[in-house]
């Protein structure tokens, strides 16, 4: 074919990846906005729910509660498995369709086991990550992680959007509107507007590989756990499960802070940790393509143990405590949320594509594991010791986390995804 022929061609595939990335920054903002909204009304909905407890009891038995709705994100396996069966765009127009129903749900929960069993609905549906999958499967090789952490940029609109509604709704369950009004009509546009991703129909055209697709579920974690860098593969299995462990500080951190300041002072930290989250996602994303994945895993996990420990003494100062504590989440937040994105970019990226969609299902399962039992031990521990001690705990695992990526782990960046085998 001629270049004047391909020229077309190239402004239509450029024309249509600039309005997939717009998409998908909607979809990123609605996942943070679920993901994180309830998060920083835990001392209500505690307080409603369990209003003849003390504090460390109220906020105990509802990690338990909180646990028992974790269960969801296991069945985000399945979805993202089903993305290796049906295909990409279905169950991303799925996911964010569910994310508005669950939310207008738990609109509804009048008492903590209604507000359990919505809440475990919305759990199934937000952090699926198929809209990762999309990035990677579509961009170029030396730009993957730009595009990705361009995507979470936007996506942070979310997050700052939440101490905006706080201030505004009457309870919490005001929070919900949001992602009832986005969700629903996004759905719609990417079941209408969204194309397969290039990597897929790749896959759908070559017949060798559609039966290697149509294989029951059991051959496709064959096709994994055979492949050249499966034991890469179990040590992200495993830094997701002590990532996981560490999310009790985002799902139960409000409460902590509640304590020691005012509502005002907490939705200022929440801001400014969304703003960290932007600043986080620009250095990433500006970085981890040049000098590679491996030395930002480096910094984020020793940067987050540090940052709880400023948290944890902050609060206890007579003076400065806010300032302290407000720039310990925002590098909690940062470190956070970049690590986590980093194992799922290089979880991409050793996985071969026909089992690409159930790699990254096993990496979330792996996570929300540890989300769970997080939650259940740290309820054990809050009931006897508070929470400040079990944030400390859990941090303290990333430094493991340091050592495996160091030992274990091999340099993804610039890896040819149609090339793992």
């Amino acid at each position: 074919m001629s270049d004047h022929k391909l020229k077309p061609v190239k402004r239509q595939f450029f024309s249509y990846f600039k309005y997939m990335i717009f998409i998908l920054i909607f979809v990123e903002i609605l996942d943070t906005y679920t993901t994180n909204s309830l998060n920083v009304v835990v001392s209500e909905i505690s307080s409603e729910f369990f209003p003849y407890l003390l504090p460390n009891a109220a906020i105990s038995f509802f990690q338990i509660f909180v646990a028992i709705a974790t269960l969801g994100m296991y069945f985000v396996f399945l979805n993202q498995y089903l993305a290796d069966k049906v295909g990409r765009k279905l169950l991303l127009a799925f996911t964010v369709f569910g994310m508005g129903i669950a939310s207008l749900f738990i609109n509804f929960a009048n008492n903590i086991i209604v507000y359990t069993i919505f809440l475990f609905l919305l759990y199934f549906f937000f952090n699926s990550d198929i809209w990762v999958i999309y990035i990677n499967e579509e961009s170029p090789s030396d730009k993957r992680a730009l595009y990705t952490n361009l995507v979470l940029v936007g996506g942070v609109v979310g997050a700052l959007l939440i101490p905006v509604f706080h201030d505004i709704v009457i309870n919490w369950r005001g929070m919900t509107y949001f992602a009832i009004i986005l969700g629903i009509p996004l759905s719609l546009i990417i079941f209408f507007s969204f194309k397969e991703t290039s990597k897929y129909l790749e896959i759908k055209m070559d017949n060798s590989i559609v039966k290697e697709k149509r294989k029951i579920f059991k051959e496709n974690l064959q096709t994994i756990f055979k492949s050249t860098r499966r034991r890469e593969f179990i040590i992200i299995l495993i830094i997701s499960l002590i990532v996981g462990l560490n999310n009790v500080f985002i799902l139960v951190g409000e409460d902590f802070l509640s304590d020691s300041f005012t509502a005002d002072d907490v939705d200022m930290i929440v801001w400014v940790m969304g703003i960290a989250s932007i600043i986080g996602y620009f250095i990433t994303g500006a970085t981890a393509d040049k000098i590679g994945r491996k030395s930002l895993c480096y910094i984020f996990s020793i940067i987050f143990p540090l940052s709880i420990l400023l948290i944890v003494l902050g609060v206890n100062l007579s003076e400065g405590a806010l300032t302290l504590v407000t720039i310990g989440a925002a590098f909690a937040n940062l470190s956070y949320w970049g690590l986590r994105i980093l194992i799922s970019i290089m979880a991409l990226e050793i996985i071969p594509t026909q089992s690409r969609g159930t790699g990254v299902g096993l990496k979330t399962l792996a996570s929300s594991v540890g989300i769970t039992v997080g939650l259940i031990l740290s309820s054990i521990i809050t009931f006897n010791k508070g929470l400040a001690v079990s944030f400390l705990i859990f941090s303290l695992l990333f430094i493991v986390v340091f050592f495996l990526v160091l030992r274990f782990l091999k340099e993804t960046k610039g890896v040819n995804l149609s090339d793992i085998e």
